[in-house]
Order: C-alpha cells, then structure tokens, then sequence
C-alpha cells in the first residue's frame, strides 16, 4: 500500500492584483503535476488547486493568508512547488515558460 502524507502550511497571496487569472493558471498548472490532493483555504471558502473556478471563488486579496493543505504520496514535494509559486510572487524561470 503506498504512504500518504499530508503536508499544511501557510502562504501569503502577494500579486498585487490578488489571486487573478495569471496566478490562478499557473497554480492550477503546477498543481496538475501531482498526484496530490492539494487545497487552498480562505476566508472559511475551500479550494481544489487544480480547478481554476474554485480558485477564483476564493476572491483572495493581496496580502491574505490562506492555508495550504496537501496529501497523497508526493505531498511534501507538492507543497513545496505550491509554496514556492507564492514565495516568488508567481515569477516563473525561463525553464518553465512552454
């Protein structure tokens, strides 16, 4: 049977414009290559990181904390990338354009 783990932390919404639609598509993209349970939590709302729709319910404002909750077998790995998308304030490398 494979390991699950859960993995929680804290993350910091830092565009300036919030959670809109370039953030959102890239979380959702990130998101798309783990296997993962991967949520967002804010403001008492619950998002699915890999649904873009979810994501923008969440209506998140520059400066929110919102609570990340990852779980499943690459857990750990998934809340790193999620959390380093938000500690970057969603640049991406040159490796990671398509």
């Amino acid at each position: 049977m494979e390991e699950v783990d859960t993995v929680c932390r804290q993350v910091r919404v830092t565009p300036e414009d919030g959670l809109h639609l370039r953030p959102l598509q890239l979380l959702v993209r990130k998101a798309l290559t783990f296997s993962s349970t991967i949520t967002l939590t804010f403001d008492g709302r619950r998002a699915d990181v890999k649904s873009a729709f979810d994501l923008m319910l969440l209506a998140a404002p520059t400066g929110a904390v919102l609570d990340l909750e990852t779980t499943g077998p690459d857990a750990s790995a998934a809340a790193d990338a999620i959390s380093e998308l938000f500690q970057t304030g969603f640049k991406i490398t040159s490796s990671e354009v398509h």
